[in-house]
């Protein structure tokens, strides 16, 4: 029996699915995964621009009585990314390639690590994948048959994606040349079209309405205009802004298009990347209103993106932040491998059916190798609860009826989580410290928190005022500090701080302790998956715990309990975290110095140096002291110390243009 290309699509996405049902996960992911299930479950309205469309399927998803609300969630991802790779193989068929060349497409992107990660884990991306491949396919069909059902099915849909993600808005320059391209098959509909697409922005009307609840996740609490218009423009990170502290000057994007090469390369291989050009070339060759088309489409939500966006690139975060954004070029390139393989294996079948024979089995062998070394990275993913594990260990210990302000993505995700879609600790009062300056936050307190006192005050005063009306009444805790009363104390506690009295701050022995039982009871973030491979977001989890370890070490150093401090400088070393690694050994160091131990201070600073992508210059200045106090070398003291002040008017800016 021949199967038709629809039904081979068909049991690819089945297939696909199954595959990613198995892999998917059941607790929390890092990144904004917390913030989105969450916000969903409890029909609130996640992070700017709020994601209608998303945040009401997983609402929908959410209300299934199966695993855990990460889970269901996850189908929001899982189901898109199979239909997006069935569609990936009918548009590689519909480009003129064959049915193999499709499966190697398919393999490329489904094995692809950043695509499974995405298909697994829940997130927002699947979701946009899905509608790229839907825009492209229907565009295709629409040039091919001129049947007018496919251009108001694909008004209606890029209506739709608008109201799931912005990004989708990179894709309006290849869209418009296609369709100007066709202009004069618009006359007749183009009224129609703007009807359909106008239909297709009917979710935006989920925001309004879930602002209206209690959801303790309801971003700008966009009950009017003006609050709908906030969220949607994304005023709290700048409107119309990727980003707001980076990227001021041009080598800062031009490095983004650098890291979108070494991503690109490091992901698809050079094997992808040739059958990627070839896939162009043959375009060009054959369709050139399909090569522009696609090669506009990569350029603007590829590097275009990235050039806008302007993402810091400094840690494993911030990487994994990066990355995320690379799915839709990916999934359009995928298309391209395709086109490419089957442009190869036609040219060597021209020389040899031998050639043509060993080169699919390469391209075979290759595939299945790539989809292989994925799998073995998110071996385990199902059953991790490493970060559902961090947001316990940040209510641990904290006695009941407690008010706990949390900031900072990743702690702050998943305890949010953790408390309001597993309900843990119910009894706690988790709230987002950040947005304690927020107008429309002190609303979202009162309509939950009917017991806490919510003083009347200007946004800026708030936060302050806030903890000062409820200090007496409630145990306060947060994993940030900020400005409070004379009298009162921000003390390190685990993975938060204590708010003390003065006279009730507790002396050094039984603070240590203290923290020592505490930290007794928490998991070790290293024996989940990261134990099998660092997962970008993830990752950060093992950040949140060193930093703790740190500020305990800091507090313990500041005393004079040496031994101590470096037990914990020495723990949050294990955790082979980012820059709390180098932090980890440069305060180890400075311990091991004030304690007179001359080889380990200077063996703890060399380390931090190579743990330091930019190595502080204040490192030789701890080597000279170490090697005058500790080491007794005078002259090797005295030679560091020219270092330090050479390196130190490097770094000034003179005044006055000198």
């Amino acid at each position: 029996m021949k199967w038709s290309t629809m039904a081979i699509a068909m049991v690819i996405a089945a297939g696909a699915l199954v595959v990613y049902l198995l892999f998917q996960a059941t607790g929390i992911f890092g990144g904004d995964s917390g913030d989105l299930v969450t916000a969903a479950y409890e029909f609130g309205v996640p992070h700017p621009p709020g994601y209608p469309l998303y945040t009401w399927l997983v609402w929908l998803a959410t209300r299934m009585p199966l695993f855990t609300p990460a889970w269901r969630a996850g189908l929001m991802s899982s189901i898109p990314h199979a239909l997006t790779l069935g569609f990936v193989y009918l548009i590689v068929r519909r480009l003129g390639s064959s049915a193999s060349a499709g499966l190697f497409a398919v393999l490329m992107l489904g094995g692809n690590y950043p695509f499974f990660l995405y298909s697994t884990t829940p997130e927002v991306f699947a979701l946009f994948d899905l509608f790229v491949v839907l825009i492209v396919y229907l565009l295709i069909l629409w040039s091919e048959t001129r049947n007018s059902r496919y251009l108001f099915l694909f008004s209606f849909i890029f209506g739709l994606s608008l109201t799931h993600h912005h990004v989708m808005l990179f894709l309006v320059p290849s869209i418009g040349w296609f369709i100007w391209s066709h202009v004069k098959s618009l006359k007749k509909v183009s009224l129609l079209c703007a009807i359909f697409f106008l239909l297709g922005l009917l979710p935006y009307l989920y925001i309004p309405i879930a602002a209206r609840g209690g959801a303790i996740i309801n971003w700008d609490r966009a009950v009017d205009v003006p609050g709908f218009l906030r969220l949607l423009t994304r005023q709290d990170y700048g409107s119309f802004v990727a980003n707001g502290f980076y990227g001021a000057l041009p080598i800062h994007r031009l490095l983004q298009l650098k890291a979108y090469g070494q991503f690109v390369l490091m992901d698809l291989s050079w094997v992808g990347v040739l059958f990627a050009t070839a896939g162009f070339v043959q375009l060009w060759r054959q369709k050139r209103t399909a090569f522009w088309f696609l090669f506009l489409a990569i350029l603007f939500i590829g590097p275009g993106f990235f050039f806008y966006a302007s993402f810091p690139l400094m840690n494993r975060f911030s990487l994994g932040t990066y990355e995320r954004f690379l799915l839709p070029s990916y999934t359009l390139l995928s298309i391209l491998m395709g086109v490419g393989v089957s442009a190869i294996r036609k040219f060597s079948l021209k020389r040899s059916h031998l050639l043509r024979l060993a080169i699919t089995a390469g391209v075979l062998l290759f595939s299945i190798s790539m989809v292989s070394m994925t799998i073995w990275r998110f071996w385990g993913l199902r059953s991790d609860r490493t970060a559902d594990a961090l947001g316990k260990d940040i209510m641990a210990g904290l006695p009941a009826g407690s008010l706990l302000l949390v900031s900072r993505d990743t702690p702050l995700f998943v305890s949010q989580y953790v408390r309001y879609g597993l309900g843990w600790r119910p009894d706690i009062a988790l709230i987002h410290a950040n947005r304690l300056w927020s107008a429309d936050y002190p609303m979202i307190i009162k309509q939950r928190f009917g017991d806490l006192i919510v003083p009347e005050s200007a946004p800026g005063a708030f936060a302050k005022a806030f903890v000062g009306a409820n200090r007496d009444r409630v145990p306060i805790y947060s994993n940030t500090t900020f400005a409070i009363d004379d009298g009162w104390f921000w003390v390190p506690y685990g993975l938060v701080y204590k708010l003390t009295k003065k006279d009730e701050l507790p002396a050094l022995a039984a603070y240590i302790d203290m923290n020592d039982r505490l930290w007794s009871t928490f998991q070790d973030p290293r024996s989940g998956i990261l134990s099998r491979y660092h997962h970008l977001m993830l990752s950060d989890v093992l950040s949140v715990y060193a930093d703790s370890r740190i500020t305990i070490g800091k507090i313990l150093l500041r005393g004079g309990k040496l031994l101590d401090a470096k037990r914990y400088f020495q723990q949050a070393i294990l955790y082979k975290s980012d820059i709390e690694e180098q932090d980890g050994y440069t305060y180890l160091g400075l311990a091991e110095l004030f304690d007179g131990q001359c080889d380990e201070a200077l063996a703890a600073f060399v380390h931090a140096r190579q743990a330091s992508l930019v190595p502080d210059i204040a490192l030789t200045l701890y080597e000279s002291v170490a090697q005058r106090d500790a080491c007794n070398n005078k002259e090797k003291a005295r030679e560091l110390m020219r270092m330090y002040e050479a390196a130190r008017q490097k770094e000034e800016i003179p005044l006055g243009g000198q």
